[in-house]
């Protein structure tokens, strides 16, 4: 059995079994095998439950509005069709605003134009998807609710006296609203009810200075359910309303904790709340099932939680929308089975605050936030990454050639798809049962199919080389290479900027031989730095069709990954170390080096190109004045080094990370290039250590270029440091385990 890690390749192999004792003893033996299934096979059922992350989504933003200072206090509401719409507050103006999104046109205006209005507004839709925006009125010092009805805005005080801060709306069966908001002359938390055309109010909690961060929600019954912050003790609190009787719980009350609190019900009623552990800095959610609080970390990579908005999916599993302070960016959690995994949706400059999610009707979560660096009103949808394959009825046929083509991709949500079938036609829809198209093949060749297809706003594309082969009818003709066009967008379909477009790489293939050898070089796996060494590529006449592999790269060196095109690669492992000793006779590198790496493939017949990602400290770039766009990986060919087209992808925990574009492996250099160390002359061997601690706040410092979906790869998952607890207890329950087993074995072989 085999399996890969790392790079490096991990053999597992069964002992033999000696089949007499094993019938002599078979009785015996089923019995053991019987005790430790009832022992083991509930915890290995707990550890497939617990590592079964979410799969990482592709992540389209768009601006909304970009009108002066706007996007604060967003609210976002999804009607059934999925459209959506957020109330926000323009800070220019200091007005109440509310944006639709229809025909693919995001249309925007003023709800309330009073001096001070739309501070903390909370957005729903009714049955008929007209919106109701609950909010605060600071010029009047009132809580307001504004309905549209029709075209018109109709505005109502709900309660006045200084009130309506933290505002959360609700909906009942019947359209009725409901409000938790905060009055904070008496420090109270209250709740307003609308039943008819009569408004009713009341206070929730008046132990102090509550009510801030308010969130509502209703259960199937119309009862509502408040999560708020404590401030006169640094709670986190929890309200529920039950036989016209309010009840309230302290959920957590370690330190400063229940800031920015987002409520939501699951199917079954249970509470979850998302919240912001000021102390620590964390993310934390808490959920009640069976009369029993839950707490537990979601995210601690750093100050992350602010502005969070809590949604259940149908399955129950929470999603959370959230503000990585630490970075400026905002950020997006999901809990599978056990695990908790986030990435980052937008990587600009202090985005993400002002947070609201909502998911759409196949749960792909959608986000409204506030671009601070900008100023704007900004728009998030998430979506399961698109995995392209295509198949045809026919590979090999004589002319004319009828080949039925059809889309067999998983996941996402295509919306257009574009065929190039490589004797220079094309075929482009935007119509999903006409996704699969018939061609029909007229003259003898070989030809290389590409599909395009896009997934929203992200483009994709996969290319089968030589994928179809065309014969003249006698059969005596021998196919010659017909050459494929590069595939023509519609102007109606996919987007025709090359940013939204998979890239192709097409380089001249190259072979490095070894003087000295026909074979493959051999490779030690010593952690000691192996001498750099020359590698062969050799094309074997059985060699498959051109593919692209992702490798996960093992060793010691910056690289992390590399992604490779070439002939029967399936099997390619790739290995990286740092070394200290350059071959004789190398020209020196006149620039300083972070590291010099040796990249070490085995298990290959050919590459044309190779994709190399990598990283480096930002304190190396800031101890040298340079800024992140100098880095270069260079490439030693033929003794000399050359500097690669190197593509920075943003930067992430301190780390600056970029691509670059390598026609073959070799030894490599990650240096910094500009006008001033070009001009020096100094020690080839300069290299700097790494530096994994910022002494130094280095978010925001630097701009990075974003790369469109799919050039640049998904963010890695941040590591789920809430778990730590969890895996603990499930090592004390294995140990406990096995020790029991081994107990029930000993017992029963004294008894034989």
């Amino acid at each position: 059995m085999h399996g890969s890690k790392n790079g490096f390749s991990v053999i597992s192999r069964y002992c033999a079994i000696d089949y007499t004792d094993a019938f002599n003893h078979s009785s015996y033996r089923s019995c053991m095998l019987l005790h430790v299934a009832f022992l083991f096979v509930p915890e290995i059922i707990f550890f497939l439950v617990l590592v079964s992350p979410a799969a990482a989504l592709d992540w389209t933003t768009e601006t909304v509005d970009t009108t002066g200072d706007v996007g604060w206090y967003t609210s976002l509401a999804l009607d059934d069709s999925d459209r959506p719409r957020i109330s926000y507050m323009d800070w220019t103006n200091y007005h109440l605003k509310y944006a639709a999104k229809k025909d693919g046109i995001w249309i925007d205006e003023t709800v309330d134009a009073a001096h001070g209005a739309g501070e903390f507004s909370s957005l729903k839709l009714d049955a008929s998807a007209q919106p109701l925006i609950s909010y605060y009125d600071g010029n009047q010092g009132n809580l307001t609710l504004a309905m549209k009805i029709g075209d018109a805005w109709t505005r109502v005080t709900v309660d006045s006296g200084s009130v309506g801060r933290y505002t959360s709306l609700a909906l009942d069966s019947s359209g009725n609203p409901r409000i938790a908001y905060q009055d904070p002359p008496n420090m109270r938390l209250k709740y307003a009810e609308k039943n008819s055309d009569l408004w009713t109010n009341e206070t929730v909690d008046n132990s102090g200075n509550v009510g801030a961060y308010s969130s509502l929600a209703l259960d199937s019954d119309g009862n509502p359910s408040i999560s708020y912050y404590d401030a006169g003790h640094g709670f986190l609190k929890y309200a529920v309303k039950s036989g016209g009787l309010w009840s309230n719980t302290t959920i957590e009350n370690t330190g400063n904790t229940g800031y920015y609190t987002s409520i939501a019900l699951d199917d079954a009623g249970n509470p979850g709340i998302s919240y912001y552990d000021k102390l620590n800095k964390d993310l934390k959610f808490a959920s009640k099932t069976g009369g029993v609080w839950k707490k537990e970390i979601v995210d601690s990579a750093g100050d992350v939680g602010m502005y969070t908005s809590l949604s259940f999916d149908a399955s129950g599993n929470p999603h959370v929308s959230y503000y990585d302070a630490t970075n400026g960016h905002l950020k997006y959690a999901v809990k599978t089975g056990l695990v908790w995994t986030n990435e980052t949706v937008d990587t600009g400059l202090n985005v993400g605050l002002y947070t609201s999610l909502a998911l759409d009707g196949a749960g792909n979560p959608c986000i409204s936030y506030r671009d601070g660096g900008n100023g704007d009103l900004k728009y998030a949808i998430g979506i399961p990454q698109l995995i392209l394959n295509f198949t045809a009825s026919s590979l090999y046929g004589t002319a004319p050639l009828n080949v039925q083509f059809s889309d067999t991709s998983t996941g996402g949500s295509p919306s257009c798809w574009n065929w190039s079938f490589g004797d220079g036609s094309w075929f482009n829809t935007s119509t999903t049962t006409q996704r699969n198209p018939v061609h029909v093949y007229e003259t003898a060749g070989t030809y290389t199919v590409t599909m395009i297809v896009q997934n929203i706003t992200v483009a994709g594309s996969l290319s089968k080389s030589g994928y179809i082969t065309v014969i003249t009818p006698s059969g005596t003709t021998i196919p010659t290479s017909s050459p494929t066009p590069t595939p023509t967008l519609s102007p109606t379909s996919l987007p025709t900027s090359p940013d939204n477009l998979t890239p192709t790489l097409t380089p001249t293939p190259v072979l490095i031989f070894s003087p000295s050898s026909s074979s493959l070089v051999s490779i030690s796996d010593s952690s000691d730095d192996p001498p750099p060494g020359l590698y062969l590529t050799p094309i074997r006449l059985d060699a498959g069709p051109v593919m692209c592999q992702t490798v996960n790269v093992g060793g010691d060196s910056a690289v992390s990954r590399v992604i490779v095109t070439g002939r029967d690669i399936s099997d390619i492992i790739i290995t990286s170390h740092k070394i200290t000793t350059l071959p004789p006779n190398t020209t020196h590198l006149d620039m300083p080096v972070y590291q010099f790496i040796d990249l070490i493939p085995i298990h290959y017949a050919f590459i044309s190109a190779a994709i190399i990602e990598f990283d480096v400290p930002l304190t190396f770039i800031e101890d040298n004045h340079v800024t992140p766009d100098d880095v270069r990986l260079c490439m030693l060919r033929n003794q000399t080094w050359v500097c690669l087209p190197t593509l920075s992808l943003g930067h992430k925990n301190g780390r600056a990370r970029y691509s670059a574009d390598s026609p073959e492996f070799s030894i490599f250099a990650i240096a910094l290039e500009n006008e001033t160390f070009i001009a020096q002359r100094g020690n080839a061997f300069q290299t700097y250590p790494e530096k994994d601690t910022i002494s130094k706040d280095t978010s925001g410092k630097f701009e990075f270029p974003v790369l469109s979906q799919t050039q640049v790869p998904p963010e890695p998952v941040e590591p789920d440091t809430g778990n730590s607890l969890v895996y603990m207890m499930i090592s004390i329950a294995s140990l406990c385990g096995f020790g029991i087993g081994a107990l029930i074995i000993y017992r029963q072989w004294i008894r034989r």
